[in-house]
This record gives structure tokens, C-alpha cells and sequence, in this order.
């Protein structure tokens, strides 16, 4: 069904969750007399929810509307605002289960993307890290290698002085 703009009115007599809607506008809303409609500020995204009664002193054009959903919509009197055809709640929920479902899909391949990616960073560094290591302890080898011969040669030159110049080791 379509949505209708029409003029907000004050209503007479407080009366919150109702309105009164001549009932010329009925049929393009596609209601009757206490079916549900909602009451929709296109500026400020806020609606109200409430039940429809049919009034023929109504202006064709207006809508009649408690001063309490006045103020939940965030609007004044003489603003226009949109109303729309409340859709039945098992219309309502199979929709809210579609998002979520599109929702939940988006953010686990969202996951599984970011997993993948961490993955392969983590494989990158590890290696990065794992060549690092191998050239530092091939350096540190080196270094002890080095040092591990020139004290065995401090060692060789030290007994020799000791035990002279005929005995060899």
C-alpha cells in the first residue's frame, strides 16, 4: 500500500496511540477503522505507532493526532507527516530475520577474510622471524667458534711454554 502525507491537527480530546482520519483517506491507505498505521517524521526518522478511527468531521487532507505523539514524532501542528499501512507482525519479524541473517553472513565472511589475513601475517613474520634467528646463531656460532680456537690456541701456546719446546701435544 501506499504511504500518504498528510497535515497534522491537534486532536480535541487526549487521546494517546489514536487517531482520527477522514474516512476518504482509508481506502488509499489501504485500512480500515482500527487497524494499525504508523505515523513516520521523514526529517527526523522518528515514528509513532497507532490505531485508526474513521471520522467524517475530519478534513479530507488532515489527520488528527494526540499532542503526546505530536511530541514523540518531534513535529508541530500544521507539519505534513508520512503514514503508512503497519505491516502485520509476522511480515515484520521475517524481515527483521532476513537483516539479520544478511547481517550475520556479511560480518562471518568479514571474519573469515580477517582470519585469513592474520594467518598469513603471522606465517610472514614467522618466517621473517625464524630467518633472523637462524642468521643471528649462525653469527653467534661463528663468534664462539672463533673464540673456541683462538683459546684452544692460547691453551696450545701456554703449555708449551710450560712443558717446553720438545713435547708436542
Amino acid at each position: 500500500m501506499p504511504d500518504v502525507r498528510l497535515t497534522v491537527k491537534k486532536r480535541a480530546f487526549p487521546s494517546h496511540g489514536r487517531i482520527r482520519i477522514n474516512t476518504e483517506n482509508l481506502p488509499e491507505l489501504g485500512v480500515a477503522e482500527g487497524d494499525r498505521v504508523d505515523l513516520i517524521n521523514e526529517i527526523s526518522k522518528k515514528s509513532v505507532g497507532v490505531t485508526v478511527i474513521a471520522d467524517t468531521m475530519v478534513s479530507s487532507g488532515q489527520i488528527r493526532v494526540s499532542v503526546e505523539d505530536i511530541k514523540a514524532l518531534d513535529i508541530n501542528e500544521g507539519d505534513e507527516v508520512l503514514v503508512r499501512k503497519t505491516p502485520p507482525l509476522k511480515e515484520k519479524v521475517s524481515k527483521a530475520v532476513a537483516e539479520a541473517s544478511t547481517s550475520i553472513s556479511e560480518g562471518a565472511q568479514k571474519l573469515d577474510e580477517t582470519a585469513k589475513k592474520t594467518v598469513h601475517e603471522v606465517k610472514e613474520e614467522a618466517a621473517t622471524a625464524a630467518e633472523s634467528l637462524k642468521k643471528e646463531t649462525k653469527k653467534a656460532s661463528d663468534r664462539i667458534g672463533k673464540s673456541a680456537a683462538k683459546t684452544a690456541k692460547e691453551v696450545k701456546k701456554t703449555v708449551k711454554n710450560v712443558t717446553g719446546k720438545g713435547d708436542d701435544l
